[in-house]
């Protein structure tokens, strides 16, 4: 089992928050040697807060059931099942103790009715941000190899709701293709070999620590968090020792910044890699 790494040493790219002399250093550092990226979807290519609000208020009845599956959600944070069968039979039978309903009628709801509903929360509400649709079609003509991995399933169709059709040159994740949620370590390693590129030359892009991080972590790729305004509470010493307490475990290098300077940065890669 891969141990967590009880500290991180983290690079801003973003001048005003990181200084400038991380400003100055970082950028290079984030992509040398990268032929690879997975990026993640909620909360990274859009901005999904109030996603939750919004779910309930199309359909209250639901909202305590909507509240369960995110608590059996939490719950499942790293396991590794081996196959999406597996899984979602495991899934939905703890989904169906903690709301007193088979198994099966839990299943039909999630599929049916509450993924469908989570697209037409994301057509209605949501929208891409800045500048994505234009990387992506950057993407389309370069040689760096791109994927996408969620922790949701319908995954093309809930980018097709925000407005992104990326054909099938851009492979898509979800837990029905690993059984497997994140941060376990397998589906990275997975994306790796599908995308025929070594673990060390892929950069991970999402908006948390504790899934994408861990996750690139463990496989020995790079990551990068999104800045997002949010407050992150999790602790990546799972003894929770003061980051200067001995022993120290490994260390996550991890970079950080805002959207807009990441965009840039993968913007400025690729032009570059189209000129030579």
């Amino acid at each position: 089992m891969t141990n967590l790494p009880s500290r991180i040493d983290l690079v801003n790219i973003d001048k005003a928050a990181g200084g400038s002399a991380a400003a100055e250093t970082a950028p290079s550092r984030l992509l040398r040697g990268i032929k690879g990226i997975i990026f993640d979807f909620d909360g990274t290519l859009f901005d999904n807060a109030f996603i939750a609000f919004y779910l309930i208020t199309a359909y209250p009845p639901d909202a305590l059931r909507i509240w369960r599956e995110r608590l059996v959600r939490k719950s499942f944070a790293g396991r590794d099942y081996s196959s999406a069968e597996d899984y979602y039979r495991i899934f939905f039978t703890a989904m169906g103790k903690i709301c007193s309903r088979p198994p099966g009628r839990i299943r039909n709801w999630y599929f049916n009715r509450y993924m469908p509903r989570m697209i037409r929360v994301l057509e209605k509400h949501y929208r891409f941000r800045p500048g994505v649709q234009d990387l992506f079609k950057h993407f389309e003509t370069d040689s760096m190899k791109v994927a996408i991995y969620s922790d949701y399933p319908f995954l093309r169709e809930r980018l097709e709701a925000l407005g992104l059709h990326t054909g099938l040159w851009i492979p898509l994740y979800g837990p029905e293709s690993f059984g497997a949620q994140k941060p376990a370590v397998r589906p990275f390693l997975r994306i790796a070999e599908d995308l025929g590129v070594a673990p060390e030359e892929i950069l991970v892009i999402g908006d948390r620590e504790e899934t994408d991080g861990l996750g690139a972590f463990g496989a020995g790729m790079r990551f990068f968090r999104l800045v997002t305004g949010r407050r992150y509470y999790y602790k990546l010493d799972p003894n929770r020792r003061r980051m200067k307490e001995e022993p120290h475990g490994p260390t996550l290098v991890m970079y950080a910044g805002a959207w807009d300077e990441l965009l840039r940065q993968l913007t400025n890669k690729l032009e570059m890699r189209s000129e030579e």
